[in-house]
Protein backbone atom coordinates (compact mmCIF):
# COMPACT_ATOMS: atom_id res chain seq x y z
CA UNK A 1 0.00 0.00 0.00
CA UNK A 2 1.36 3.54 -0.99
CA UNK A 3 2.35 5.48 1.57
CA UNK A 4 0.35 8.79 0.62
CA UNK A 5 -3.00 5.99 0.91
CA UNK A 6 -2.06 4.66 4.38
CA UNK A 7 -2.01 8.24 4.82
CA UNK A 8 -5.15 9.37 3.59
CA UNK A 9 -6.53 5.88 5.82
CA UNK A 10 -5.32 7.71 8.75
CA UNK A 11 -6.15 10.94 8.02
CA UNK A 12 -9.94 9.63 7.79
CA UNK A 13 -10.37 8.31 11.16
CA UNK A 14 -8.74 11.54 12.72
CA UNK A 15 -11.28 13.34 10.71
CA UNK A 16 -14.04 10.80 11.88
CA UNK A 17 -13.21 11.07 15.33
CA UNK A 18 -13.24 14.90 14.98
CA UNK A 19 -16.53 15.29 12.74
CA UNK A 20 -18.48 12.96 15.19
CA UNK A 21 -17.45 14.74 18.66
CA UNK A 22 -18.08 17.91 17.09
CA UNK A 23 -21.78 16.94 15.63
CA UNK A 24 -23.15 16.15 18.92
CA UNK A 25 -22.48 19.30 20.47
CA UNK A 26 -26.28 20.30 18.72
CA UNK A 27 -27.86 17.81 20.90
CA UNK A 28 -29.34 19.76 24.34
CA UNK A 29 -28.45 16.75 26.49
CA UNK A 30 -26.28 13.80 26.20
CA UNK A 31 -28.13 10.15 25.46
CA UNK A 32 -29.56 8.72 28.17
CA UNK A 33 -26.89 5.60 28.05
CA UNK A 34 -24.09 8.46 28.48
CA UNK A 35 -25.99 9.64 31.38
CA UNK A 36 -26.04 6.52 32.86
CA UNK A 37 -22.32 5.81 32.44
CA UNK A 38 -21.41 8.46 34.46
CA UNK A 39 -23.48 7.49 36.74
CA UNK A 40 -22.16 4.32 37.25
CA UNK A 41 -18.48 5.59 37.41
CA UNK A 42 -18.97 7.86 39.95
CA UNK A 43 -19.50 4.70 41.78
CA UNK A 44 -15.86 3.27 41.54
CA UNK A 45 -17.21 -0.08 42.62
CA UNK A 46 -16.45 -3.46 40.04
CA UNK A 47 -20.17 -4.09 39.20
CA UNK A 48 -23.85 -1.78 38.37
CA UNK A 49 -26.90 -2.71 38.78
CA UNK A 50 -26.87 -3.52 34.83
CA UNK A 51 -23.95 -4.55 33.57
CA UNK A 52 -19.92 -4.46 33.77
CA UNK A 53 -18.36 -1.77 35.56
CA UNK A 54 -15.83 -0.79 32.00
CA UNK A 55 -17.97 1.45 30.18
CA UNK A 56 -18.91 3.52 33.28
CA UNK A 57 -15.50 3.48 34.45
CA UNK A 58 -14.40 5.13 31.16
CA UNK A 59 -17.34 7.38 30.46
CA UNK A 60 -17.06 8.85 34.15
CA UNK A 61 -13.05 9.46 33.78
CA UNK A 62 -13.75 11.21 30.73
CA UNK A 63 -16.11 12.94 31.75
CA UNK A 64 -14.09 14.46 34.53
CA UNK A 65 -11.31 14.51 32.12
CA UNK A 66 -12.99 16.97 29.70
CA UNK A 67 -14.30 19.53 32.77
CA UNK A 68 -17.90 17.46 32.67
CA UNK A 69 -18.44 19.02 29.68
CA UNK A 70 -21.04 17.13 27.05
CA UNK A 71 -18.34 16.80 24.46
CA UNK A 72 -16.72 13.73 26.81
CA UNK A 73 -19.79 11.65 25.52
CA UNK A 74 -19.32 12.62 22.20
CA UNK A 75 -15.84 12.39 21.85
CA UNK A 76 -15.74 8.67 23.88
CA UNK A 77 -18.06 7.14 21.40
CA UNK A 78 -16.53 8.62 18.28
CA UNK A 79 -13.00 7.46 19.50
CA UNK A 80 -14.49 4.20 20.06
CA UNK A 81 -16.14 3.37 16.42
CA UNK A 82 -12.68 4.91 15.03
CA UNK A 83 -10.51 2.39 17.22
CA UNK A 84 -13.10 -0.44 15.84
CA UNK A 85 -12.65 0.59 12.40
CA UNK A 86 -8.45 0.57 13.10
CA UNK A 87 -8.57 -2.65 14.37
CA UNK A 88 -10.79 -4.20 11.48
CA UNK A 89 -7.91 -2.89 9.08
CA UNK A 90 -5.57 -4.27 11.51
CA UNK A 91 -7.54 -7.80 11.61
CA UNK A 92 -8.29 -7.58 7.57
CA UNK A 93 -4.26 -7.41 6.86
CA UNK A 94 -4.13 -10.77 8.60
CA UNK A 95 -5.52 -12.22 5.89
CA UNK A 96 -5.91 -9.69 3.03
CA UNK A 97 -3.81 -6.80 1.05
CA UNK A 98 -3.31 -3.90 2.97
CA UNK A 99 -4.93 -1.82 0.65
CA UNK A 100 -7.76 -4.17 0.05
CA UNK A 101 -7.43 -4.29 4.44
CA UNK A 102 -8.19 -1.09 4.90
CA UNK A 103 -11.05 -0.84 2.13
CA UNK A 104 -12.56 -3.82 4.45
CA UNK A 105 -12.55 -1.43 7.29
CA UNK A 106 -13.71 1.95 5.36
CA UNK A 107 -16.84 0.28 3.50
CA UNK A 108 -18.53 -0.22 7.47
CA UNK A 109 -18.35 3.19 7.73
CA UNK A 110 -21.87 4.16 6.52
CA UNK A 111 -23.13 1.17 8.56
CA UNK A 112 -26.06 2.48 10.43
CA UNK A 113 -24.71 1.81 14.02
CA UNK A 114 -21.52 3.61 12.91
CA UNK A 115 -23.56 6.77 12.28
CA UNK A 116 -27.08 7.33 13.08
CA UNK A 117 -27.02 4.88 16.31
CA UNK A 118 -23.21 6.73 17.47
CA UNK A 119 -25.02 9.95 17.06
CA UNK A 120 -28.08 8.84 18.79
CA UNK A 121 -26.73 7.39 21.81
CA UNK A 122 -23.71 8.95 22.31
CA UNK A 123 -21.47 6.37 24.19
CA UNK A 124 -22.72 3.03 25.83
CA UNK A 125 -21.15 -0.36 26.36
CA UNK A 126 -22.91 -1.68 22.95
CA UNK A 127 -20.15 1.24 21.47
CA UNK A 128 -17.38 0.54 23.64
CA UNK A 129 -17.88 -3.10 22.56
CA UNK A 130 -17.61 -2.07 18.59
CA UNK A 131 -13.89 -1.02 19.80
CA UNK A 132 -12.74 -4.14 21.65
CA UNK A 133 -14.78 -6.85 19.60
CA UNK A 134 -12.29 -6.16 16.56
CA UNK A 135 -9.36 -6.10 19.20
CA UNK A 136 -10.23 -9.58 20.73
CA UNK A 137 -10.63 -10.93 17.13
CA UNK A 138 -6.99 -9.49 15.94
CA UNK A 139 -5.37 -10.66 18.84
CA UNK A 140 -6.76 -13.77 18.86
CA UNK A 141 -5.82 -14.72 15.40
CA UNK A 142 -2.70 -12.75 15.49
CA UNK A 143 -1.46 -14.94 18.37
CA UNK A 144 -2.44 -18.25 16.29
CA UNK A 145 -0.72 -16.97 13.08
CA UNK A 146 2.39 -15.87 15.71
CA UNK A 147 1.95 -18.21 18.61
CA UNK A 148 3.88 -15.22 20.46
CA UNK A 149 3.02 -15.02 23.92
CA UNK A 150 2.97 -11.38 24.05
CA UNK A 151 -0.24 -12.02 21.45
CA UNK A 152 -1.59 -14.00 23.85
CA UNK A 153 -1.14 -12.08 27.22
CA UNK A 154 -2.99 -9.39 25.12
CA UNK A 155 -5.75 -11.42 23.57
CA UNK A 156 -6.32 -12.32 27.28
CA UNK A 157 -6.23 -9.01 28.47
CA UNK A 158 -8.80 -7.50 25.72
CA UNK A 159 -11.38 -10.31 25.85
CA UNK A 160 -11.29 -9.65 29.41
CA UNK A 161 -12.05 -6.14 29.00
CA UNK A 162 -14.87 -6.68 26.78
CA UNK A 163 -16.32 -9.35 29.42
CA UNK A 164 -16.22 -6.66 31.63
CA UNK A 165 -18.16 -4.35 28.89
CA UNK A 166 -20.92 -6.44 28.62
CA UNK A 167 -21.61 -10.10 29.63
CA UNK A 168 -23.00 -10.53 25.68
CA UNK A 169 -19.17 -10.95 24.66
CA UNK A 170 -19.97 -14.60 25.41
CA UNK A 171 -21.21 -15.24 22.20
CA UNK A 172 -17.37 -14.19 20.91
CA UNK A 173 -15.89 -16.63 22.57
CA UNK A 174 -18.13 -19.40 22.07
CA UNK A 175 -17.61 -19.11 18.14
CA UNK A 176 -14.02 -18.23 18.48
CA UNK A 177 -13.64 -21.76 20.86
CA UNK A 178 -15.79 -23.58 18.15
CA UNK A 179 -13.17 -22.29 15.52
CA UNK A 180 -10.25 -23.96 17.55
CA UNK A 181 -11.58 -26.85 18.16
CA UNK A 182 -12.90 -27.92 14.51
CA UNK A 183 -9.50 -25.92 12.93
CA UNK A 184 -6.88 -25.31 15.41
CA UNK A 185 -7.33 -28.04 18.35
CA UNK A 186 -3.37 -28.32 18.13
CA UNK A 187 -3.09 -25.09 20.04
CA UNK A 188 -4.26 -26.34 22.89
CA UNK A 189 -1.23 -28.43 23.30
CA UNK A 190 0.71 -25.55 23.31
CA UNK A 191 1.03 -23.28 26.83
CA UNK A 192 -0.41 -19.73 24.79
CA UNK A 193 -4.09 -20.75 24.81
CA UNK A 194 -3.70 -21.27 29.25
CA UNK A 195 -1.21 -18.01 29.51
CA UNK A 196 -4.71 -16.12 27.88
CA UNK A 197 -7.49 -17.72 30.36
CA UNK A 198 -4.82 -16.86 33.07
CA UNK A 199 -4.17 -13.27 32.24
CA UNK A 200 -7.94 -12.74 31.25
CA UNK A 201 -8.92 -14.31 34.53
CA UNK A 202 -6.92 -12.06 37.40
CA UNK A 203 -8.21 -9.37 34.83
CA UNK A 204 -12.13 -10.02 35.67
CA UNK A 205 -11.58 -11.65 38.92
CA UNK A 206 -12.33 -8.65 40.86
CA UNK A 207 -15.80 -8.02 39.57
CA UNK A 208 -16.70 -11.67 39.62
CA UNK A 209 -16.00 -11.02 42.92
CA UNK A 210 -18.09 -8.25 42.73
CA UNK A 211 -20.75 -10.41 41.37
CA UNK A 212 -21.04 -12.94 44.36
CA UNK A 213 -20.62 -10.91 46.27
CA UNK A 214 -24.15 -9.40 45.43
CA UNK A 215 -26.00 -12.19 44.75
CA UNK A 216 -25.15 -11.75 40.74
CA UNK A 217 -28.34 -8.99 40.99
CA UNK A 218 -27.02 -7.31 38.14
CA UNK A 219 -28.14 -10.36 35.74
CA UNK A 220 -31.61 -9.31 36.70
CA UNK A 221 -31.46 -6.77 34.26
CA UNK A 222 -31.01 -9.61 31.66
CA UNK A 223 -34.06 -11.15 33.29
CA UNK A 224 -35.98 -8.00 33.57
CA UNK A 225 -36.21 -7.84 29.82
CA UNK A 226 -37.97 -11.70 29.21
CA UNK A 227 -41.24 -12.25 28.33
CA UNK A 228 -42.86 -11.43 31.46
CA UNK A 229 -41.30 -8.05 31.90
CA UNK A 230 -42.58 -6.57 28.59
CA UNK A 231 -45.32 -4.32 29.63
CA UNK A 232 -45.73 -2.34 26.71
CA UNK A 233 -45.64 -5.21 24.27
CA UNK A 234 -48.86 -6.49 22.27
CA UNK A 235 -50.24 -9.54 22.92
CA UNK A 236 -49.66 -11.34 19.95
CA UNK A 237 -45.74 -10.30 19.79
CA UNK A 238 -45.46 -11.87 23.36
CA UNK A 239 -46.77 -14.98 22.25
CA UNK A 240 -45.36 -15.16 19.17
CA UNK A 241 -41.96 -13.79 20.57
CA UNK A 242 -40.05 -16.60 20.12
CA UNK A 243 -40.16 -16.00 16.17
CA UNK A 244 -40.66 -12.40 16.22
CA UNK A 245 -37.61 -11.14 18.05
CA UNK A 246 -35.18 -13.43 16.95
CA UNK A 247 -36.30 -12.81 12.95
CA UNK A 248 -36.79 -8.73 13.67
CA UNK A 249 -32.86 -8.91 15.33
CA UNK A 250 -31.61 -10.76 11.89
CA UNK A 251 -32.98 -8.57 9.76
CA UNK A 252 -31.87 -5.45 11.69
CA UNK A 253 -28.63 -6.84 11.18
CA UNK A 254 -29.13 -7.11 7.16
CA UNK A 255 -30.44 -3.56 7.13
CA UNK A 256 -27.73 -2.18 9.08
CA UNK A 257 -24.69 -3.76 6.38
CA UNK A 258 -26.91 -2.54 3.56
CA UNK A 259 -25.19 0.51 2.72
CA UNK A 260 -21.80 -1.49 3.33
CA UNK A 261 -23.22 -4.10 0.53
CA UNK A 262 -23.91 -1.44 -1.97
CA UNK A 263 -20.91 0.40 -1.45
CA UNK A 264 -18.99 -3.02 -1.50
CA UNK A 265 -20.83 -3.87 -5.16
CA UNK A 266 -20.09 -0.59 -6.52
CA UNK A 267 -16.67 -0.95 -5.83
CA UNK A 268 -16.25 -4.62 -7.65
CA UNK A 269 -18.20 -2.94 -10.74
CA UNK A 270 -15.55 0.02 -10.60
CA UNK A 271 -12.60 -2.90 -10.55
CA UNK A 272 -14.89 -4.91 -13.13
CA UNK A 273 -13.44 -7.81 -11.64
CA UNK A 274 -15.12 -9.92 -8.81
CA UNK A 275 -14.38 -13.82 -7.89
CA UNK A 276 -15.52 -16.43 -5.31
CA UNK A 277 -12.13 -17.41 -2.83
CA UNK A 278 -11.91 -21.26 -2.42
CA UNK A 279 -8.08 -21.02 -1.12
CA UNK A 280 -7.37 -21.59 3.15
CA UNK A 281 -10.70 -23.01 3.86
CA UNK A 282 -9.41 -22.28 7.95
CA UNK A 283 -9.36 -18.54 6.89
CA UNK A 284 -12.69 -18.61 5.55
CA UNK A 285 -13.91 -20.32 8.15
CA UNK A 286 -12.68 -17.91 10.48
CA UNK A 287 -14.08 -14.98 9.14
CA UNK A 288 -18.16 -16.91 8.28
CA UNK A 289 -17.51 -18.21 11.87
CA UNK A 290 -16.74 -14.77 13.28
CA UNK A 291 -19.42 -12.97 11.34
CA UNK A 292 -22.45 -15.21 11.95
CA UNK A 293 -22.23 -17.14 14.85
CA UNK A 294 -22.34 -14.76 17.32
CA UNK A 295 -25.55 -13.10 15.59
CA UNK A 296 -27.17 -16.62 15.45
CA UNK A 297 -26.00 -17.56 19.43
CA UNK A 298 -27.70 -13.92 20.28
CA UNK A 299 -30.89 -15.23 18.49
CA UNK A 300 -31.60 -18.82 19.76
CA UNK A 301 -31.00 -16.64 23.15
CA UNK A 302 -34.00 -14.71 22.37
CA UNK A 303 -36.02 -17.92 20.86
CA UNK A 304 -35.45 -19.92 24.07
CA UNK A 305 -35.80 -17.40 26.28
CA UNK A 306 -38.81 -14.99 24.27
CA UNK A 307 -36.29 -12.11 25.07
CA UNK A 308 -37.09 -8.90 23.86
CA UNK A 309 -33.74 -9.32 20.84
CA UNK A 310 -32.94 -5.52 20.66
CA UNK A 311 -31.49 -4.63 17.14
CA UNK A 312 -27.93 -2.75 18.28
CA UNK A 313 -27.00 -5.83 20.52
CA UNK A 314 -25.57 -7.01 17.11
CA UNK A 315 -23.94 -3.51 16.46
CA UNK A 316 -20.39 -4.91 18.04
CA UNK A 317 -21.32 -8.26 16.07
CA UNK A 318 -21.57 -6.79 12.05
CA UNK A 319 -18.18 -5.20 12.62
CA UNK A 320 -16.45 -8.03 10.71
CA UNK A 321 -18.68 -7.42 7.38
CA UNK A 322 -16.26 -5.62 5.65
CA UNK A 323 -13.73 -8.61 6.05
CA UNK A 324 -15.84 -10.76 4.89
CA UNK A 325 -17.35 -9.09 1.72
CA UNK A 326 -13.64 -8.46 0.22
CA UNK A 327 -12.27 -11.98 1.31
CA UNK A 328 -14.92 -14.53 0.32
CA UNK A 329 -15.65 -12.27 -2.86
CA UNK A 330 -12.21 -11.23 -4.06
CA UNK A 331 -11.99 -7.70 -5.67
CA UNK A 332 -9.00 -7.65 -8.65
CA UNK A 333 -7.96 -4.18 -7.08
CA UNK A 334 -6.41 -1.42 -9.92
CA UNK A 335 -4.84 1.55 -8.99
CA UNK A 336 -8.41 3.42 -8.64
CA UNK A 337 -10.28 1.18 -6.81
CA UNK A 338 -8.87 2.35 -3.18
CA UNK A 339 -9.51 5.95 -4.17
CA UNK A 340 -12.92 5.14 -5.51
CA UNK A 341 -13.89 3.69 -2.37
CA UNK A 342 -12.23 6.52 -0.10
CA UNK A 343 -13.98 9.01 -1.81
CA UNK A 344 -17.49 7.01 -1.50
CA UNK A 345 -16.76 6.66 2.01
CA UNK A 346 -15.79 10.56 2.36
CA UNK A 347 -19.10 11.48 0.66
CA UNK A 348 -21.29 9.47 2.34
CA UNK A 349 -20.01 10.61 6.09
CA UNK A 350 -20.70 14.09 4.75
CA UNK A 351 -23.92 12.84 4.08
CA UNK A 352 -24.37 11.22 7.18
CA UNK A 353 -23.19 14.12 9.43
CA UNK A 354 -24.86 17.03 7.40
CA UNK A 355 -28.37 14.42 8.19
CA UNK A 356 -27.55 13.99 11.28
CA UNK A 357 -27.27 17.71 11.51
CA UNK A 358 -30.96 18.39 10.02
CA UNK A 359 -32.34 15.78 12.66
CA UNK A 360 -30.93 17.37 15.50
CA UNK A 361 -32.40 20.61 14.73
CA UNK A 362 -35.47 19.29 13.67
CA UNK A 363 -36.45 16.95 16.33
CA UNK A 364 -38.90 17.13 18.92
CA UNK A 365 -37.30 14.06 20.94
CA UNK A 366 -37.25 13.61 25.15
CA UNK A 367 -33.96 11.60 24.29
CA UNK A 368 -32.16 14.68 22.66
CA UNK A 369 -33.65 18.20 23.62
CA UNK A 370 -35.13 17.84 27.20
CA UNK A 371 -34.92 21.87 28.32
CA UNK A 372 -33.24 20.96 31.92
CA UNK A 373 -32.58 24.72 31.93
CA UNK A 374 -36.75 25.18 32.75
CA UNK A 375 -37.01 22.39 34.50
CA UNK A 376 -34.50 21.92 37.43
CA UNK A 377 -34.50 25.48 38.70
CA UNK A 378 -38.20 24.92 39.16
CA UNK A 379 -38.19 21.27 40.79
CA UNK A 380 -35.16 22.75 42.77
CA UNK A 381 -37.71 25.36 43.98
CA UNK A 382 -40.26 23.12 45.13
CA UNK A 383 -37.95 20.87 46.87
CA UNK A 384 -36.48 23.70 48.94
CA UNK A 385 -40.30 24.88 49.65
CA UNK A 386 -41.51 21.10 50.78
CA UNK A 387 -38.28 20.56 52.86
CA UNK A 388 -36.94 23.84 54.26
CA UNK A 389 -33.79 24.06 51.66
CA UNK A 390 -32.52 21.36 52.64
CA UNK A 391 -29.81 19.89 50.36
CA UNK A 392 -31.40 17.49 47.33
CA UNK A 393 -29.07 14.28 47.87
CA UNK A 394 -30.87 11.51 46.04
CA UNK A 395 -32.82 11.12 42.75
CA UNK A 396 -34.21 8.30 41.64
CA UNK A 397 -37.45 7.22 39.28
CA UNK A 398 -38.05 6.83 35.38
CA UNK A 399 -35.04 6.87 34.09
CA UNK A 400 -35.62 9.37 31.18
CA UNK A 401 -35.88 11.73 33.59
CA UNK A 402 -33.45 10.81 36.55
CA UNK A 403 -30.22 10.82 34.63
CA UNK A 404 -30.70 14.15 33.08
CA UNK A 405 -32.33 16.46 36.16
CA UNK A 406 -29.43 14.55 38.21
CA UNK A 407 -26.16 14.99 35.65
CA UNK A 408 -27.49 19.12 34.48
CA UNK A 409 -28.69 20.17 38.48
CA UNK A 410 -25.55 22.26 39.48
CA UNK A 411 -26.74 20.87 43.13
CA UNK A 412 -24.70 17.38 43.54
CA UNK A 413 -27.55 14.60 43.79
CA UNK A 414 -26.68 10.96 43.64
CA UNK A 415 -29.30 8.92 41.54
CA UNK A 416 -31.15 5.54 43.12
CA UNK A 417 -30.48 3.13 40.94
CA UNK A 418 -33.01 0.44 39.98
CA UNK A 419 -32.08 -3.07 41.51
CA UNK A 420 -35.27 -4.78 40.40
CA UNK A 421 -36.39 -5.84 43.43
CA UNK A 422 -33.06 -6.54 44.92
CA UNK A 423 -31.83 -4.84 48.22
CA UNK A 424 -30.11 -1.58 46.72
CA UNK A 425 -26.07 -2.04 47.91
CA UNK A 426 -25.91 1.81 47.26
CA UNK A 427 -28.78 3.34 48.74
CA UNK A 428 -30.18 2.55 51.91
CA UNK A 429 -33.54 2.90 54.00
CA UNK A 430 -31.39 5.27 56.23
CA UNK A 431 -30.60 7.61 53.43
CA UNK A 432 -34.08 8.64 52.68
CA UNK A 433 -34.63 9.30 56.17
CA UNK A 434 -31.72 11.34 56.88
CA UNK A 435 -31.53 13.37 53.66
CA UNK A 436 -34.92 12.54 51.59
CA UNK A 437 -35.63 12.30 47.70
CA UNK A 438 -37.25 12.94 44.45
CA UNK A 439 -38.99 10.04 42.53
CA UNK A 440 -39.73 10.55 39.61
CA UNK A 441 -42.49 8.63 37.04
CA UNK A 442 -44.28 9.57 33.61
CA UNK A 443 -47.52 9.17 35.69
CA UNK A 444 -48.58 10.20 38.54
CA UNK A 445 -49.99 6.38 39.66
CA UNK A 446 -46.16 5.38 38.51
CA UNK A 447 -44.22 8.24 40.44
CA UNK A 448 -45.80 6.68 43.62
CA UNK A 449 -44.91 3.34 42.26
CA UNK A 450 -41.76 3.98 41.96
CA UNK A 451 -41.08 4.69 45.37
CA UNK A 452 -41.70 1.39 46.46
CA UNK A 453 -39.77 0.06 43.18
CA UNK A 454 -36.62 1.88 43.93
CA UNK A 455 -36.49 -0.33 46.89
CA UNK A 456 -36.86 3.09 49.63
CA UNK A 457 -38.85 1.66 52.83
CA UNK A 458 -40.98 4.20 53.99
CA UNK A 459 -42.44 4.94 58.01
CA UNK A 460 -45.89 4.85 57.73
CA UNK A 461 -46.07 9.16 58.96
CA UNK A 462 -43.87 9.86 55.73
CA UNK A 463 -45.74 12.43 53.84
CA UNK A 464 -45.07 12.91 50.23
CA UNK A 465 -45.52 15.80 48.05
CA UNK A 466 -46.36 14.79 44.31
CA UNK A 467 -46.35 17.21 41.76
CA UNK A 468 -47.07 17.47 38.23
CA UNK A 469 -44.44 18.97 35.53
CA UNK A 470 -45.61 19.92 32.43
CA UNK A 471 -43.28 21.10 29.53
CA UNK A 472 -42.30 21.53 25.95
CA UNK A 473 -39.42 20.85 23.44
CA UNK A 474 -39.26 23.42 20.75
CA UNK A 475 -37.31 22.56 17.64
CA UNK A 476 -35.73 25.69 15.08
CA UNK A 477 -38.37 25.54 12.79
CA UNK A 478 -40.73 26.60 15.76
CA UNK A 479 -42.59 23.29 15.69
CA UNK A 480 -43.40 21.90 19.45
CA UNK A 481 -43.96 18.88 21.47
CA UNK A 482 -45.49 18.85 24.63
CA UNK A 483 -44.48 16.34 27.64
CA UNK A 484 -45.42 15.59 31.38
CA UNK A 485 -44.20 13.32 34.15
CA UNK A 486 -44.74 13.59 37.99
CA UNK A 487 -42.18 13.40 40.84
CA UNK A 488 -42.62 12.53 44.55
CA UNK A 489 -40.98 14.59 46.94
CA UNK A 490 -39.95 12.79 50.29
CA UNK A 491 -38.70 15.17 52.84
CA UNK A 492 -35.95 14.32 55.32
CA UNK A 493 -37.49 12.55 58.23
CA UNK A 494 -36.76 14.92 60.09
CA UNK A 495 -38.47 17.99 58.49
Amino acid sequence: MEQSKKTLYYLFLVINIIAWSIIGLTRNVMGDDALEAISWGELVEFGTNKHPPLSGWLMGGFYHLFGQHDFAAYFLGALCVTVGFLFIYKLSKLLLDEEVAACASLVMVPCYYYTYTLFYENFNCNILSMALWPMIAYYFYKSLKTEKTTDWVLFGITSALGALTKYQVIFLFLALFIYLLIYRRDCFKHKGVYISVLCGSVVILPHIIWLIQHDFFSFAYMFDRTEVSLHNTPAFMIKFGRIFFPVKFIIDQVLSVLPCILLFGFAALQAKNISVFKENKSGIAFVWILCFLPIIFQSLMGAVSNTRVMGMWGSMMVSFFGLLLFYQFPVKFNKDTFMFVYKWVCSLTLIWLISMLLFSLLQTKLHMGFPYQQIIPEMNSKWDAATNNAPLKYIGGDGRYVYKIKEYNPRPTTVILETFGYENPWVKPADIDKYGAIIIGETKKEAIGQVEYSGIILPKDYKLNVIKCKFEIKNKIGKTKKFKFWYVIIPPKHV
